[in-house]
């Protein structure tokens, strides 16, 4: 590839410099900067807040959704009407260190009731005189699903009554509680999956009331904002983009039809055209307020997204980063007048919009638990801190930032400008206290494991409860099954 000059700073109101590329030819390439405009002098007016935006949110019973349904309470109620159980854990799971679980599930469940067996070993002397065991659960083939695969249900083989003379065995228990490991088909999976406990639908409900009026209240201000970024982006895009078309226009007569530059420049102009309706100020890439990431100016990163990473190194130059200057450059002459008492509201208004998204992220269905005390604990937090944020006094300014953020309703937007506090940060506080919120799971374990139980009553041979869990539901830290 030849060096090749642009026009002369006279016609474009530019500079030169020189930057070598390595292009397809190896030789170095000269390139122009790309031209600005000198200042408008235009006045931005941008109106006083009326007031504050008002954050009225009542205190509501709130619990992250938890995968599995309501059968724990079932059998806590179960557990709770016998004086006495004998716990029978199946082979696979007859381990000390699982036996204590058991036996916390039950005494947690019902501390009044007493376990007199916490192991096979009563039962299985039993077992050594009869051969046969007084009740056991099979899963037996009950149907197939869409794809042909066959699934299973629990079948229940009940206890024999005759066993019933073994008093002095059953050590006067009133129930058999048997817990074993399963595994079961991915249909019965997914209805298990499917079971959900928890909600936060009172307390996401509420903010959302609460919040109703933001939207209307900083009205004013972003279409005060987004006018003064459409004129600045305007301005500089009128000097840079018919610089950028000369450009890649001569840079395609010299390369080969085809080849990677030429690609690479269609790509280019391809981005380059997307900016031009910016000029006429009806766009959806240029540079916005968007309130809903936290008050940060940007812009679409879609277009940028959409480049090849091996373009700058074979094309004309980076238009990507060149857009992004330009529209910092843009975004830069109108910060100055964006601040005042504008700002302390968008801090307020940014932790408010942090705090829901994580609480929204936070109350989403997974496989936990949380202890009664920890909720409630988190719920006055929560509280607290929404009371404070209502009568926060808070202030910031603009500066220039970087990065990424997801707008709702918009996607990924490239970040030009973000507001900073000047003193406490209320944004800092809703992301610490997220992060305690997120600290409360316990028994995070997947659901990776099944456990099915069944409860027998000894004086009748009824099977008062069966039921399959995940195995968080029952065995975590002592916490009663079905609580909270």
């Amino acid at each position: 590839m030849r060096s090749r000059r642009f026009p002369a700073a006279a016609t474009f109101g530019f500079t030169l410099f020189v930057l070598s590329l390595a292009g397809c030819g190896g030789g170095p390439t000269v390139l122009a900067t790309t031209p600005t405009p000198g200042e408008s002098g235009e006045a931005i007016e941008v109106p006083p807040p009326d007031g504050r935006f008002e954050l009225d949110v009542p205190e509501s019973a709130w619990t992250p959704t938890m995968i599995g349904g309501d059968q724990g309470a079932m059998l806590g109620r179960a557990l709770v009407d016998r004086k006495a159980v004998m716990m029978v854990l199946g082979s696979a799971v007859g381990d000390a260190a699982f036996e204590e679980q058991v036996f916390r599930m039950i005494k947690a469940a019902a501390p009044g009731t007493s376990v007199v067996a916490r192991a096979r070993g009563t039962l299985d002397k039993l077992l050594e005189e009869r051969g046969e065991i007084p009740y056991r659960v099979t899963m037996q083939p009950a149907g197939t699903d869409v794809l042909g695969r066959p699934y299973y249900l629990p079948k229940e083989h009940p206890l024999q009554t005759e066993w019933l003379t073994k008093k002095k065995a059953l050590k006067g228990a009133e129930g058999l509680l048997t817990v074993r490991r399963i595994a079961v088909g991915d249909q019965r999976l997914r209805e298990l999956r499917d079971r959900r406990r928890g909600s936060c639908d009172e307390l996401l409900g509420a903010l959302e009331t609460g919040a109703a009026g933001v939207g209307a209240f900083f009205e004013p201000y972003a279409d005060a904002v987004d006018l003064a970024l459409d004129r600045a982006f305007a301005r500089h895009l009128e000097q840079a983009l018919p610089f950028w078309q000369e450009e890649l226009a001569a840079a395609r007569q010299q390369a080969a039809p085809g080849g990677d530059d030429a690609r690479c420049i269609d790509g280019y102009e391809e981005f380059v055209d997307r900016y031009s309706p910016c000029i006429e100020g009806s766009c959806r890439v240029r540079p916005t307020l968007a309130l809903g990431a936290g008050g940060v100016i940007g812009m679409d990163n879609d277009p940028f997204g959409a480049l090849p990473d091996h373009c700058p190194t074979s094309a004309v130059r980076d238009y990507g980063r060149e857009m992004k200057a330009l529209a910092g450059r843009a975004v830069a002459e109108v910060l100055p007048h964006l601040g005042g008492a504008w700002s302390g509201e968008l801090m307020r208004h940014g932790a408010l919009s942090r705090l829901t998204e994580g609480l929204v992220e936070l109350c989403a269905p997974r496989h936990r638990r949380f202890s009664a005390q920890d909720l409630e604990s988190a719920r006055g937090e929560l509280a607290a801190f929404l009371g404070k944020l209502a009568g926060l006094e808070a202030d910031g300014e603009w500066i220039e930032a970087g990065g990424l953020e997801r707008a709702p309703g918009v996607g990924p937007i490239a970040v030009l400008a973000r507001v900073q506090a000047r003193g406490e940060d209320p944004g800092v506080g809703a992301v610490e206290l997220l992060e305690r919120l997120r600290r409360l799971e316990r028994c995070d374990r997947g659901g990776e494991r099944l456990l099915q139980v069944a409860l027998v009553d000894v004086g009748s041979s009824e099977v008062v409860f069966m039921g399959i869990f995940f195995e968080e539901q029952l065995l975590c830290e002592g916490l009663p099954p079905g609580q909270p």
